[in-house]
């Protein structure tokens, strides 16, 4: 099926209203959020305070754009080119171990022009794409484990562990959502288990990162830094936190406070309550993305639209336990809230998709 023919397809229904008035509100809550926590490094590095509010405004339009048009492709046309968005990742991975933009000693991102693109954040939709499509046709499962397992490899060398785990917790809900096969399961979880055990023991940064977690104030200005001011600026908030654009933290001590820390300014600047507010309107999204995909009828339609949401739901935990220290240190944005345009515009897609199913679930 073509893209065009999707699009005109009279059978499609309207999409859940209440979860598009859940994203618009995480979007504009993110902005929100985003204004206030950039103005001062923007201003530091770039010697405006706009810089990258208007990044994040072009990332938010092309973002809409990508999920309005996500939403009208039938799902079926995801699932006819799966293979071929694996195949783009993969090249996508190797041309940036290869020639990407090396950036806090890892690289990343793919510089194409008008933005430096993340692939891994696209990876972890399209290792959901893969396993939906060979486990609702039973055909072709261990090659496309192996593809997702190269993918997670990949990103792990760039490095970026958290991006790696994601990759394959996506597969590993796929083949939840597809009625647990026992041998694929497994396996997909053993690949976790070496991403996440494995790696980190064979490697000394990601060693003194548990070193560190366990024990910030052993390196308060080094390795201990990022996670102590995080601390610092949830506590600072207190209940009712210090008032919007009222941050201490963002002024300095806290890093990448508009993107990777994010949720720790808006303890400070929002307090317990602020915070809590933001996680119902977060968890309410993944309920009813959740409620959208087990409603469809459509088998594919159901493992990709949940493996897609477990990963949304996956990093939201992951970037808030970096941030209060459940987790040790990693770099992973807030999903629709953090500055981040490959990441924005993944979360994006995800939404789009979800509305697309909710199109044919009506």
């Amino acid at each position: 099926m073509q893209p065009t023919q999707a699009i005109n397809d009279e059978r499609l229904g309207s999409i859940d209203p209440f979860f598009v008035q859940l994203t618009a509100l995480l979007v504009l809550l993110g902005l929100t959020f985003v204004i206030s926590a950039s103005w001062h490094e923007s201003v530091r590095y770039f010697g405006n305070p706009w810089s990258f509010i208007i990044k994040h405004i072009v990332a938010i339009a092309f973002g809409t754009a990508v999920m309005v048009l996500s939403s009208f492709w039938h799902i079926q046309w995801w699932k006819k080119y799966a293979w071929h968005f694996i195949a783009a990742v993969i090249l996508g991975l190797a041309i940036t171990a290869k020639f990407g933009i090396i950036s806090g000693g890892a690289r990343r991102w793919l510089d194409i022009g008008f933005i430096n693109l993340q692939v891994s954040e696209f990876a972890k939709i399209f290792a959901v794409l893969i396993m939906a499509k060979v486990l609702t046709e039973k055909k072709n499962r261990g090659l496309a484990l192996f593809a997702v397992m190269i993918m997670a490899l990949l990103v792990l060398k760039q490095p970026d562990l958290g991006s790696s785990i994601l990759i394959m917790g996506g597969a590993v809900a796929a083949i939840f959502a597809s009625g647990f096969n026992l041998i694929l399961f497994f396996t997909a979880l053993a690949g976790l288990g070496y991403l996440g055990w494995y790696q980190v023991l064979n490697t000394k940064y990601q060693m003194d990162r548990i070193k560190y977690w366990l024990e910030p104030y052993s390196d308060p200005l080094g390795h201990g830094y990022n996670l102590i001011q995080s601390i610092k600026a949830i506590g600072a908030g207190g209940f009712f936190g210090v008032g919007l654009g009222g941050s201490l933290q963002k002024l300095g001590p806290l890093p990448i406070s508009y993107a990777d820390f994010i949720f720790s300014i808006i303890c400070e600047e929002l307090g317990f309550l602020g915070a809590v507010t933001l996680l119902l309107v977060i968890f309410a999204w993944i309920f009813k993305a959740l409620e959208i995909c087990f409603r469809t009828e459509d088998e594919f339609a159901r493992i990709f639209g949940f493996g897609i949401t477990m990963v949304f739901a996956f990093q939201v935990l992951i970037n808030i336990g970096v941030a209060t220290g459940l987790f040790p240190i990693t770099g992973m944005t807030l999903p629709l809230i953090s500055f981040g345009g490959s990441s924005f515009l993944a979360a994006s897609l995800s939404t789009g998709i979800i509305m697309n199913i909710s199109r044919h679930s009506s």
